[in-house]
């Protein structure tokens, strides 16, 4: 697994868009997933709600600006698209922690959708 923080987001994204379960191994074992008020913590528990999100709506990101990238730190503003007929896109900025070649934590912050 390469230690380039913008390369493990570029996979996390393009496994994402695959419906790729195989995502969970991108985070460290203690990371953590943060937005909408909640903290998810654990590669098991990160597992669990990929899963879910997978089955329920295969959320399709694609991004809307070019990342911004700080040594381990990585921000990108994505628009999600969803396979729920009726489910309007998300405007989400995520802000990435790599570290040591694997995601730290995932925080996500939800905009106005566009």
């Amino acid at each position: 697994m390469t230690s380039d923080a913008l390369a493990v987001v570029e996979r996390y994204f393009a496994c994402m868009r695959a419906g790729d379960i195989g995502v969970v191994e991108l985070f460290h074992d203690d990371a953590r997933l943060i937005g909408l008020g909640t903290i998810v913590e654990g590669r098991a528990a990160i597992a669990e709600f990929y899963a879910a999100s997978i089955e329920a709506s295969r959320p399709q990101p694609r991004r809307l600006s070019e990342p911004l990238v700080a040594g381990g730190s990585v921000a990108v503003e994505i628009s999600i698209d969803f396979s729920v007929p009726g489910m309007a896109p998300m405007h989400v900025l995520d802000l990435f922690v790599v570290d040591e070649g694997r995601i730290r934590s995932l925080t996500y912050f939800v905009s106005e959708h566009p």
